[in-house]
């Protein structure tokens, strides 16, 4: 039987559906980069960009060093981070999220017209926000008002950074949604950081583009940096979010930690649902991103 939380997803997926139809076809006719960032942005469904797991083509060693193994001091465990992201559209669905009781990080949207209600009421139930930063793709999917493009100077780039911050009241840190040209850009991630430098804000590299640059300009600029390990639902069955979730729990055993993202879908709630169950017997510590980060820069201090 459906719970309460992932029947509000069902019912909304039919709605979200015809509204990325519609966004779809406005981008057509419209220009993406002719946005103002001080107008309120219009609520949207977000765009996905195809979600293909490109990170494993490269091999470890040719990642920066912070992406290795965490050695786990005695008396730890390992660690496991979840992030949810492309909250915001939806406001239901965000709810329901919000709502479940999960020890999660919830990413949202800055250009979602909910996006700071839904940030303090997410505050409010103690889980831990971040901005789901908008960056230029490869291809033609649209990322959202106000999104980062390459072609900004870095005055722009602090410009929409400090507008979509603003949007997202209390976040801990960010993490880039689509970016795979962006994140693959040294010059355009080095004037992104560069505006964040002496921030404290944590950011995680979603691994839109297996040559990816982002987490390693974020550690220059002095930020603390991380990368995703799994995509959870890169396969929409809960059959597959299942073995992810797996995975996730395994690269924390074998690595010290891991980070997995998910996305608002209603076969991600239901498996997450029975996350702290598993994660307990496989002797992995549910935590958030905040706490993963800290723990990994006290253990490569000590």
């Amino acid at each position: 039987m459906s719970s309460p939380a992932t029947s509000v997803i069902h019912m909304a997926s039919a709605a979200a559906a015809a509204m990325l139809l519609l966004a779809g076809l406005a981008f057509q006719l419209g220009n993406r980069d002719a946005v103002e960032p001080a107008a309120q942005p219009a609520d949207r469904t977000a765009h996905a960009e195809p979600m293909v797991d490109l990170a494993p083509a490269l091999p470890d060693a040719a990642l920066p060093s912070l992406s290795g193994a965490m050695p786990v001091a005695a008396g730890s465990r390992p660690m496991l981070a979840v992030i949810i992201d492309d909250i915001g559209p939806d406001r239901a669905v965000a709810d329901a999220f919000i709502g479940a009781g999960l020890p999660i990080t919830l990413s949202i949207l800055p250009f979602a017209q909910a996006a700071p209600e839904i940030a303090r009421a997410a505050s409010r139930e103690g889980l831990e926000v971040f901005l789901h930063l908008p960056m230029e793709p490869v291809g033609l999917a649209d990322p959202g008002p106000n999104a980062l493009i390459r072609a900004h100077d870095a005055a722009e780039m602090s410009r929409r950074l400090g507008w979509a911050l603003s949007r997202v009241p209390g976040a801990a840190g960010f993490n880039n949604h689509m970016g795979s040209a962006m994140t693959a850009d040294a010059a355009a991630m080095e004037r992104v950081f560069e505006s964040l430098r002496g921030s404290q804000l944590i950011f995680v590299d979603s691994l839109t583009h297996p040559r990816s640059v982002a987490a390693g300009a974020a550690a220059r600029a002095g930020l603390p940096a991380l990368r995703r390990d799994i995509f959870l639902d890169h396969v929409r069955t809960r059959e597959a979010v299942d073995a992810a979730i797996d995975q996730a729990l395994d690269r924390a055993l074998a690595n010290g930690s891991a980070i997995a993202i998910g996305h608002p879908h209603a076969m991600t709630l239901a498996a997450l649902e029975t996350l702290a169950e598993r994660a307990e017997r496989a002797g992995v510590e549910l935590v958030t991103v905040s706490q993963l980060a800290a723990a990994r820069a006290q253990r490569r201090s000590s």
